[in-house]
């Protein structure tokens, strides 16, 4: 029994530790003033805010699926959906070749079902960002209130279930301000990220001129 829990905990560590030291991984590619040190304190906020994030939606699975077992998949293919959705509008702008763009809008949803770990397009990612995490966030509550509703009509529940949901409600908001003061704080290109504040409307525009303009760039 105590090995079963040492091998879930390495496990649980392990995902932990790859969401937040991905972007470090891919920054390596880049010059060395945008690259993220491992000691550092933008990588210690890169692990606290992908651990409450995607610690926060595993719990809520788990406890879900103890309650109502296969109805957690009408929550994870309602979520698969939406962000599939959001992929297949991004690979369309990036002008990948078709097989490529058909490989990742099937398999990256996957990954965004627990975060939203990997933007595929440059810019402000403050409204990806937003468009993934709100739904997200929507998902935990309403699963975490059918978990404590059912709790209520229990005789006897499981004595982890009421902590467990309010830590789900209080972990999301707290990744969430992690990421905040990473982004302010700590990033990389801090300098370039002070940007204006442009409605949704005005991002699209500029997200699709930035990359028309690219592929006339590589058509010349």
């Amino acid at each position: 029994m105590l090995l079963d829990y040492v091998q879930l905990a390495t496990s649980l560590l392990t995902v932990f530790y790859s969401t937040a030291t991905f972007p470090r991984q891919l920054r390596l590619q880049r010059l060395e003033d945008h690259q993220i040190k491992i000691f550092s304190l933008a990588t210690l906020a890169l692990l606290i805010w992908r651990t409450l994030i995607v610690g926060s939606r595993i719990m809520i699975f788990v406890m879900f699926a103890l309650v109502f077992q296969s109805w957690l998949f009408a929550f994870v293919g309602f979520h698969y959906l939406l962000t599939f959705a959001l992929v297949l509008y991004q690979m369309q702008l990036r002008g990948l070749p078709l097989i490529t763009r058909i490989i990742y809008t099937l398999i990256t949803p996957f990954a965004y079902i627990f975060d939203f770990c990997l933007n595929w397009l440059a810019g402000p990612s403050r409204y990806w960002y937003l468009i993934c995490y709100v739904p997200m966030y929507i998902e935990n509550v309403l699963m975490s209130g059918l978990v404590l509703w059912n709790v209520s009509t229990t005789p006897s529940p499981a004595w982890y279930m009421v902590p467990g949901c309010v830590c789900v409600i209080v972990m999301f908001p707290l990744g969430v301000l992690a990421q905040l003061a990473y982004y302010h704080y700590w990033h990389p290109t801090i300098k370039t990220t002070c940007l204006p504040i442009m409605t949704w409307s005005e991002f699209l525009n500029v997200v699709k001129e930035a990359y028309r303009d690219s592929d006339m760039y590589e058509d010349a």
